[in-house]
Formats: structure tokens, sequence, C-alpha cells
């Protein structure tokens, strides 16, 4: 039954991104702004329809820390839903995406067109430093630069080497760093398409003001994030029955 309602929830979840992409491709015309409403109502839709066809709902916490400003925005990476979550809940949230999603139709076009920051993951060092000035730029305009320190999506109940990639942004930038912990994991499943009905748990943490230098700051940023996971201290995920979804 998990997995059949992690199915349905897929299905909505790329035909209502088609659907919503071609009703809006006008909005393209008018600007970043215009564009990112677009996209952060789609991540509204798509975490209602997690509600609502998986029984996967979640609890904010720190709400009051989120930044109105620019800042950087570093969180453990588990799953999809962080990645939509953090996005709905940011006031101008930019991601750092692979270059090669900007020629995926209606998908790519919106990504690009939301003030969202490509990197070519093989263009080395060079690469790199584009990317870190983007970034800082987005902060300067004051928008909130969503990055995953590990890199990729690591299980629930384990722990990865931070990249000094995010350490990179924040220096170039001279931004408050915010961590965000969170246990998406063990309810969004990944590899697969299976969620398990539950509350997931999202800790806004404190920010990390800037001008420490890169050792420091990673060693800091991982002992806040590690340290606030509900899957790694033990708190208790609240799990939900399917029929309440």
């Amino acid at each position: 039954m998990q997995r059949l309602r992690g199915i349905a929830f897929a299905a909505f979840l790329y035909s209502s991104g088609l659907i919503l992409g071609l009703l809006a491709s006008p909005v393209l015309l008018f600007g970043e702004n215009a564009v990112r409403r677009v996209a952060k109502l789609w991540t509204r839709m798509a975490l209602g329809a997690l509600k609502h066809t998986a029984g996967v709902t979640y609890r904010l916490e720190g709400a009051d820390l989120i930044p109105d400003g620019g800042a950087v925005i570093a969180a453990n990476h588990q799953s999809m839903w962080e990645t939509i979550a953090l996005y709905w809940l940011m006031p101008r949230p930019v991601i750092v995406f692979k270059k090669e999603l900007a020629h995926v139709p209606i998908y790519g076009w919106f990504v690009s067109r939301s003030g969202n920051i490509a990197v070519d993951r093989k263009g080395g060092a060079k690469a790199l430093r584009a990317m870190r000035q983007q970034a800082a730029t987005r902060v300067e305009e004051r928008c909130q630069v969503i990055v995953f320190p590990e890199g990729t999506r690591v299980q629930p109940g384990e722990t990865a080497k931070f990249h000094p990639g995010v350490a990179g942004i924040y220096a170039v930038a001279e931004a408050p760093c915010v961590p965000v912990a969170h246990n998406s994991g063990l309810f969004w499943r990944y590899p697969g398409p299976e969620k398990s009905p539950g509350e997931i748990t999202l800790k806004i943490l404190p920010a990390i003001d800037p001008g420490l230098n890169r050792k420091d700051f990673l060693a800091l940023l991982k002992e806040k994030i590690d340290g606030a996971r509900p899957d790694l201290i033990g708190d208790r995920p609240t799990e939900m029955n399917p029929s309440n979804g």
C-alpha cells in the first residue's frame, strides 16, 4: 500500500509540474519574481499532495529563524522533500542545480528563469569559482541560497563528510549561514517511490555569523546539523495511520 501511495504521489508530482508549467509558461516573460511565484506554488501543491496521497506531513521548528534577507541555507540531504520544502519556506529561495537540467523542457525553463544557479560539474575550479560568485551576488540581492553540504543523499541514521563548496559560498558571500536539520528520509524513501506515513521534523537552527575560516566553519556547521538531526539524536518520529492521511 505504501508503494502504491508513493506511486500515486509521484504521478501527481510530475503531471502537475507539466500542466502548471504549460499553463503558466507566459509568466516566463515577466521576470524572475513572477517565475519564482509559480515555482513556489508548485512546491506548495506538492506538499499538500504528499499529505493527502501518502500521509506524510511535517512539523517546522524555529520558523522565527527563517531569514528575511540574504543568507546561505545549509541542510542535510536525504530525499527530494527538503528541496521542495525549503523552496516553499524561504522568502526568496535560490537553488544550485546541474547545468544539464536547464535543457529539460518546461522544468528547465522555470529553473533557469527563477534566478537559480546553474553549475557545470565537469567545469573544474573555474566553474566552482563562477558558482560561488553567482551565489554571493544572489545573497546581495537578499536571496536565500540553498545548499546541501553532503553533496548527495545520505540514508537516515548515517552521516557523511561535508564538502568545502558550502564554505566557499559562505566566505565569498560574507553572509550568515543558517543550518537546517531534518529526518525526511524516514518517510520519503530513497531510492524508489515508497512513502511511509508520518510527520517529518524540520528544524531551522540559529545562524552561523560570517567571518569564520573554512576549517572552523565546516566543523561548526556539521556539529550543528548532526547535533540536531532527529534521526541521529533519538527523536522519535511521529507515525500516522494511513487511513488518516
